[in-house]
């Protein structure tokens, strides 16, 4: 009887088992062919001067090919607007501050910040000043994108549908803000002055935790010093602002490494160049945009910047590019001295000028804001978003906004013959600030900084000031004058966001920088090195060695020997290969320790009203932190006990801390203590990231090799459980050997298209997971020969 029952029960459940996968399997084909676009056959185009030819290879790269320089760049206008159009819609809505109206209250925010420092109204004015050759490789790019817009409203991809978004036609001056965008995500001084301004308000003036620079190649390094006459006064903080901002901009970190090495340390006999832009990727398709561009006057490969025409990073036949961010300081915030409603301004009290905003909020009432400005620029303390917590009036300068350059410096990289030519190229880019590390087919390899960054008169830019503008600043540092370096005699150059600044550098460059760890790491392979191959410089791109155990683990080590609790700790890191991998316990117990060691360390000096704000920004306080460690100092002492504690003594409360995490998050099995059981990297959809449904959407999780002080970057936020989640990773690993004409090698953390269900939309993922390259082609040939798709915009 119990059996004749359940037979019909168990068939239903059959039947609706193999009717949802019907579904599913229907739903699931019918989503990837609508959002899919054409890649073969013939578009009719009309605004080009003759056929262009768009290869796509097996991972969706376009390798587009005209007669002519302006043709080709209209065609990476379309072919960009054809993968990227949700991503390029979205992000103009975000620095256009409207994106709550797409998203709602959650970018409230992001929409009052860039309504406040109005990127729109700076690329407008940056437009007006450049050349007309400049113009033109925007206008290109501009008619190329809206071609698209204008003809194949057809197979626009289904997420604009999903946030109501309509595409609109995209300006040359747009394109500029695009970039002015970029450049204020690379700032981190602002936020760097904010959080000073905090802690010095705080702690009675104390600068012994405000940041410390170094560079392995110097012998004197870069402390903050301040002049008395900038130290906050009781009067300057008597009130605090309590509140907390809800969100900030929607931006990506930005980190990354870069080398070359000259003929003299190449095994091929020819210049190699490296990179590895580290940035928040983690929603696909990922932040760049392979591509290749080729017409009689150039053949180039590389990526670019959704949005933005020609590419950043790769090589064209002559010369190989890469970049790192580079962290000028090209912001100051001032505290205006105010009476009233009016501000002083040059001895006299001035009124503030005042411009209205409306900002829409989807499914709530539009917000109204009133944006204050003297003439160092807007009021950001009128605004909670902004994270200052002291009750003075704050304007931010920000140098950009002063920029008259004739050119983006961007439109001369594709045709750049030489090392020389390409760096004339840099010393017009004063949007972006970056460390290129550029080598050519004769030999040379440099490296130069980019950007405006302005003369101090206090030599400092690390507090807010209390002077107008005209009064601080007295130019910009000249471009030939930016830290920079040529064919140096050890045969390499490169980079790792550290501090560039060479012995007895004459200018206030910044402030904020990483740590030195990555640029030691690369440093120690260049001189072990004395020739390098192309597979030696990729395994530099995913290295794991970290430099930041290798020097502090002789202090560490010793200390939890001491302690029979904490001596098993001491032996897994004794046997440490100092590898952040995945499969060692190594990685795990450092990391981890290194977290609460340095909490530990400041655990009484860091006041709790900023204490996310300042563990936050690790940057800000790593390399200071370090310090501390190896020298006498009153931050070792805990002030809430009676006891005088030592460096051994906060090592061993640290490693205790360390045994009960890690035995609640893994377990009390040290077998079960890899490093890849709890750190992880998940990469996700923007439209769905967590939840049901996000996996059916392309996301993915998986344990990552590397760390924040590897050349093979993994940073990591902490979880509610306890687990490291990658935030910033290594985005696009890339080697340009100019001995191999036909190609470089190089893997996205992503793919070509930000479509769902895409083909391309995750296409060189696995690669990128498994550590291993593609081949990015630069020959014509060799491009047709291994397409899969051939388009033709006639």
């Amino acid at each position: 009887m119990h059996l004749t029952n359940s037979t019909p029960v168990k068939k239903v459940l059959i039947y609706l088992v193999i009717i949802l996968a019907i579904i599913f399997a229907a739903a699931y084909l019918w989503l990837t062919n609508a959002n899919n676009y054409q890649r073969s056959g013939t578009i009719d185009f009309h605004i080009n001067e003759a056929p262009i030819q768009v290869y796509r290879d097996a991972y969706g790269i376009p390798y587009i090919q005209g007669e002519n320089k302006a043709d080709v760049i209209r065609g990476q206008g379309f072919i960009t607007a054809q993968d990227r159009l949700f991503f390029i819609e979205f992000y103009r809505a975000i620095i256009a501050g409207r994106a709550a109206a797409i998203v709602g209250n959650s970018m409230l925010d992001s929409d009052i910040q860039m309504r406040v420092l109005d990127m729109t109204r700076l690329g407008k004015r940056t437009y007006s000043h450049l050349e007309e050759d400049s113009r033109q490789f925007l206008q290109w790019y501009c008619a190329g994108y809206n071609a698209y817009l204008n003809t194949m409203e057809n197979e626009f991809p289904l997420e604009l549908g999903l946030l109501g978004i309509t595409p609109t036609l995209l300006t040359a001056e747009e394109m500029v803000a695009i970039i002015h965008f970029v450049g204020y995500s690379q700032s981190q001084n602002m936020e760097d002055e904010i959080l000073s301004l905090n802690l010095l308000a705080l702690t009675n003036n104390d600068t012994g935790l405000l940041p410390l620079n170094i560079n392995p190649d110097r012998n004197s390094q870069h402390d903050v010093k301040i002049d008395s006459s900038y130290f906050l006064k009781e009067t300057d903080y008597i009130g605090f602002n309590e509140t907390t901002p809800t969100s900030t901009i929607n931006i990506p970190n930005l980190g990354s490494n870069n080398w070359a090495v000259s003929p003299a340390k190449a095994k091929n006999g020819k210049v190699m160049v490296g990179n590895d832009p580290h940035l928040d990727a983690r929603l696909l398709p990922g932040i760049f945009h392979p591509i290749g561009l080729s017409c009689p006057s150039f053949t180039s490969v590389g990526v670019a910047i959704p949005g933005v025409p020609g590419l950043i990073i790769g090589r064209n036949e002559h010369m190989a590019f890469g970049v790192t961010n580079a962290y000028g300081d090209s912001q100051d915030l001032c505290i205006e001295k105010i009476y009233g409603h009016k501000y002083l301004s040059k001895d006299e009290w001035a009124d503030f000028t005042v411009r209205e905003e409306i900002i829409k909020v989807k499914d709530a009432e539009d917000v109204t804001i009133k944006v204050r400005a003297t003439v160092n620029g807007p009021v950001i303390s009128d605004f909670e978003s902004f994270g200052i917590k002291t009750d003075e009036v704050i304007t931010l300068s920000w140098s950009p906004a002063h920029t008259t350059s004739p050119s983006l410096g961007i439109e001369n990289f594709l045709e750049s013959k030489t090392v020389s030519e390409f760096k004339q190229a840099l010393y017009n880019m004063d949007n972006l600030f970056f460390n290129f590390i550029f080598g050519d087919k004769e030999g040379n390899i440099a490296h130069q900084t980019t950007g405006l960054v302005p003369i101090r008169r206090n030599q400092h830019g690390a507090i807010p000031h209390r002077h107008a503008l005209d009064e601080k600043w007295e130019g910009f540092i000249p471009k030939e004058e930016m830290p920079h370096m040529i064919n140096p005699d050890r045969a390499w150059v490169g980079t790792a966001n550290h501090d560039p600044r060479t012995e007895n550098y004459p200018y206030y460059y910044s402030a904020h920088f990483s740590t030195h760890y990555r640029y030691s790491r690369i440093k120690e392979i260049m001189e072990i090195n004395s020739s390098l191959s192309t597979e030696d410089g990729w395994d530099i791109n995913i290295d794991c060695k970290n430099m930041q155990a290798k020097n502090l683990l002789p202090l560490i080590i010793p200390a939890l020997q001491s302690n029979e609790e904490t001596k098993p700790l001491a032996e897994e890191l004794a046997a440490w290969n100092l590898e952040d991998k995945v499969d060692l316990i190594g990685p795990t117990i450092y990391n981890t320790l290194y977290d609460i060691l340095a909490r530990e360390i400041l655990a009484d000096d860091i006041p709790e009203k900023i204490s996310t704000q300042f563990w936050d920004k690790t940057y800000f306080w790593s390399q200071r932190v370090d310090k501390i460690m190896f020298s006498p100092s009153d931050y070792i002492d805990n002030k809430n006990t009676d006891k005088i504690e030592t460096i051994n003594d906060i090592i061993i409360s640290a490693g205790l801390l360390t045994k009960e995490k890690l035995n609640k998050v893994l377990g009390p099995d040290m077998n079960n203590w890899q490093w890849g059981n709890i750190h992880t990297i998940r990469f996700a959809s923007p439209i769905k990231q967590t939840g049901f449904g996000s996996s059916f959407l392309g996301a993915e999780a998986f344990p990552k090799n590397g760390s924040n002080n590897t050349l093979n970057r993994a940073s990591y936020l902490e979880e509610e459980d306890g687990s490291y989640n990658t935030q910033w990773l290594s985005t696009f690993r890339m080697v340009a050997d100019l001995s191999d004409d036909k190609k470089m090698i190089g893997v996205l953390a992503g793919g070509s298209s930000s479509r769902i269900l895409h083909p391309y939309y995750k296409s060189q993922l696995a690669k990128w997971k498994n550590e291993e390259w593609i081949p990015y082609w630069l020959a014509p040939e060799k491009v047709r020969e291994q397409s899969k798709f051939h388009l033709v915009l006639e």
